[in-house]
């Protein structure tokens, strides 16, 4: 089976081109699924992500959700989207034609192929160009408001790399990479005890469903609100400086397909579990101070982001109308 081409950049979610689908006349009649400040969520914009969706998951070989599971996961993940468009439009961010151009040959490098090759093969999977573009057009759009947002606003001091590089977990296990898989229970960005308690509490009844064998993928995909839950809560393989703070003393210890938890942060309640790890080597060696420095710095642009989409959403009017 041929590969399919990898159409976002950088690790974008697989609702990205759900508009890639939709029509317009479609949408004129079509059912409001969701209201989000002055915008709504169609019916046909979900039913368009969860097509896509379903067709990421299975490329993935991971097991398709319930339905209802599904439709939950896609649909926050659209209202997530809706809410930084519209933030990114009030602020006046916009992308020309360059960039957009020099964004499709990024992608057209990244598969090694030529733009011409990209969108014939765009074609073949059923997707529009020109509204292919103006999804990206969206994603760069976001990608520059986090940059202003968040990014800008990240920041490593010196001291804090010198502090990450003395601690004994990196002296031990500097040269290791360790995959990862994560469930997050959130709470808002201003939670009340009551609040807490109840996360709490839901964190530690998966935690005896995962002791009584049920699987991490399928519950993370079915109960985690985090970004990675419809893949099964995959982390991929990372370094040391990559592993969010609060697991990093957690996963040194761990020992593979053990869980620990539930691990409380800002956003929420996690159990995470070690799939696997590994020493690195050659090129993947024990990175120097820059580039610990560079790790750190997106290992807390992820959790910044996190925050950020919580405060987005408590600040919102939000309304889902799904039976």
């Amino acid at each position: 089976m041929k590969q399919r081409i990898l159409l976002t950049l950088l690790a974008a979610s697989v609702f990205s081109f759900a508009n890639c689908y939709a029509k317009a006349d479609e949408q004129t009649l079509d059912q409001v699924v969701a209201v989000v400040n002055d915008d709504v969520v169609t019916k046909s914009e979900l039913n368009q992500a969860l097509m896509i969706t379903k067709s990421q998951i299975t490329h993935s070989n991971l097991p398709l959700p319930a339905d209802n599971v599904l439709q939950k996961q896609v649909l926050d993940q659209l209202i997530n989207k809706k809410l930084q468009m519209q933030i990114a439009k009030q602020a006046g961010i916009q992308v020309d034609d360059s960039d957009l151009d020099k964004a499709v040959q990024t992608i057209a490098n990244q598969n090694q192929v030529t733009v011409e090759t990209l969108y014939e093969r765009l074609n073949q999977e059923g997707l529009n160009i020109t509204e292919y573009r103006s999804e990206l057009r969206d994603q760069i759009m976001m990608q520059k408001l986090q940059q202003q947002e968040v990014i800008n606003r990240i920041h490593i001091a010196p001291g804090e790399v010198t502090r990450f590089l003395q601690s004994k977990a990196w002296r031990n296990n500097g040269s290791m990479e360790y995959h990862l898989e994560d469930i997050l229970v959130p709470v808002s960005d201003t939670p009340s005890t009551e609040e807490i308690i109840a996360a709490k509490k839901r964190a530690d009844m998966m935690l005896v469903k995962l002791k009584q064998g049920q699987n991490f993928q399928s519950l993370a995909q079915a109960e985690s609100g985090g970004k990675h839950a419809l893949e099964g809560g995959d982390l991929g393989w990372r370094k040391l400086p990559e592993i969010p703070s609060a697991f990093a003393d957690h996963v040194v210890q761990m020992q593979p397909k053990e869980v620990a938890g539930p691990i409380q942060t800002p956003n929420g309640f996690h159990l995470i579990r070690l799939v696997s790890s590994r020493s690195a080597e050659g090129d993947k060696a024990t990175p120097d101070r820059k580039q610990v420095e560079q790790l750190l710095m997106q290992r807390k642009f992820e959790e910044a982001i996190q925050s950020w989409v919580s405060k987005l959403r408590s600040q919102a009017f939000i309304s889902t109308k799904m039976a």
